[in-house]
């Protein structure tokens, strides 16, 4: 099992390696040998044959950096999503695989177009825990934001938040998954909070997961977290 993290050195802004960690470890307890490759920002490399491309959150800077980087790569990784490889892309990461990025100061920049959704950026931050739900698992879904951006055009999000903003207003549609392409603000890491979601991408890799392996302090910490988010949520209803 070959995983890349993409921009490892520029795009990891909430210890976003966190992910990936653990996803070692729940394929590993599925029997899986796992490989984790990186790629740095200004680094070349083949990027072609990958079971999993990742990447994380940076600043609104850094994003635009590796924007640039990231379209002389634009061919790989629209050949591995087209053949079914799993993407996942957390914080604004995702954006980049849009139509356009245009920033607070209006400056608009080509994404990679693999998506037809369009990003805007504005001057106020969204920031806060996030719950939702998701159509691939029963499980709530927890997780925080910092974003200052509005993504329009996806006609297929991945989560329903009912706290939090979404792409495009408060609550509702969130994130996109296309395929094998997860792509969410929540972060968190959000594999480390939500085991429903680890099962999911590790499903999407191997085929099937074995209900009985479970990371024990995972599930714990998850159930606290959607307890306590739930009881706020009852509270300002």
């Amino acid at each position: 099992m070959k995983i890349l993290h993409l921009f490892h050195d520029m795009m990891n802004l909430y210890g976003e390696y966190a992910n990936l960690l653990v996803l070692d470890r729940y394929l590993s307890e599925h029997g899986q040998q796992v490989q984790i490759d990186t790629l740095g920002v200004y680094e070349q490399k083949d990027i072609s044959g990958y079971d999993l491309y990742f990447m994380g959150a940076g600043t609104e800077r850094k994003q635009k950096l590796a924007l640039e980087e990231l379209k002389k790569y634009a061919a790989p990784l629209k050949d591995a999503y087209e053949n079914g490889k799993v993407f996942l892309f957390t914080g604004n990461s995702f954006e980049l695989l849009g139509k356009s990025l245009t920033d607070a100061a209006g400056r608009v920049y080509d994404g990679l177009g693999l998506f037809s959704f369009e990003t805007v950026e504005g001057n106020r931050r969204i920031v806060g825990d996030c719950l939702g739900s998701c159509a691939l698992f029963e499980e709530a879904v927890v997780g925080f934001m910092n974003k200052c951006s509005k993504t329009t055009g996806i006609s297929n999000p991945l989560f329903t938040l009912q706290m939090g903003f979404g792409n495009e207003a408060e609550k509702g549609p969130e994130g996109i998954c296309e395929k094998n392409f997860f792509g969410t603000h929540l972060t968190g890491p959000i594999l480390t909070k939500n085991p429903a979601m680890l099962r999911e991408i590790t499903k999407r890799l191997i085929g099937a997961v074995d209900p009985q392996i479970t990371i024990p302090y995972m599930q714990q910490a998850y159930e606290t977290t959607s307890r306590a988010l739930k009881n706020r949520l009852e509270g300002n209803s």
